[in-house]
């Protein structure tokens, strides 16, 4: 990959979701409104959920970006790749991979990631970050909410959003 960088391999974070896949699917790419269990950032993209899209990780109010990146590939119902930087961290771009398959109960929902400079911060937080996500997306498509302790998080983090990093601003990460 980069110079003397070291990179970790693939963190796979799995969980069986009691919905059909196309309802996974749907709620995945759902770039309407604020996805909870991305603590309420929404797709924001200006050509769709679709191959070779820039896209960014806004909030609702489009004021603050937390990830950038392009869609590398879309395979509805199944997969969804794409890269991912995270916009309050220095570190490259990693890929964040989103595979879907029909399993007895329902579809197993796998979160990949991969390309992540070992012991980064991004390393760090993405691995947090990708445990919240599986769990609480498992919630909300199951029962419309996501945990309470995502609730509570989600929350806080809408009482800070005056105190976001300049960094996170997104005037900082246009689309175009």
């Amino acid at each position: 990959m980069n110079g003397n960088k070291r990179y970790i391999d693939k963190q796979f974070y799995r969980v069986v979701i009691e919905a059909p896949i196309e309802t996974v699917w749907s709620e995945l790419v759902n770039t309407k409104s604020p996805r909870p269990f991305f603590w309420n950032a929404r797709w924001d993209t200006k050509a769709g959920m679709a191959k070779g899209a820039r896209y960014r990780m806004a909030s609702n109010d489009d004021k603050v970006v937390a990830v950038i990146g392009d869609i590398i590939e879309m395979d509805p119902p199944n997969k969804l790749v794409t890269s991912f930087q995270l916009t309050s961290l220095p570190d490259p771009a990693s890929t964040v991979t989103y595979l879907l398959k029909e399993v007895d109960g329902g579809t197993e929902f796998s979160l990949v990631t991969e390309h992540i400079v070992a012991g980064s911060r991004s390393e760090k937080s993405m691995d947090k970050g990708a445990k919240f996500i599986v769990e609480n997306f498992k919630a909300y498509v199951e029962t419309g909410k996501v945990t309470f302790g995502a609730r509570m998080m989600n929350a806080l983090y809408g009482l800070m959003a005056p105190m976001t990093p300049k960094p996170m601003r997104a005037e900082n990460w246009p689309l175009d």
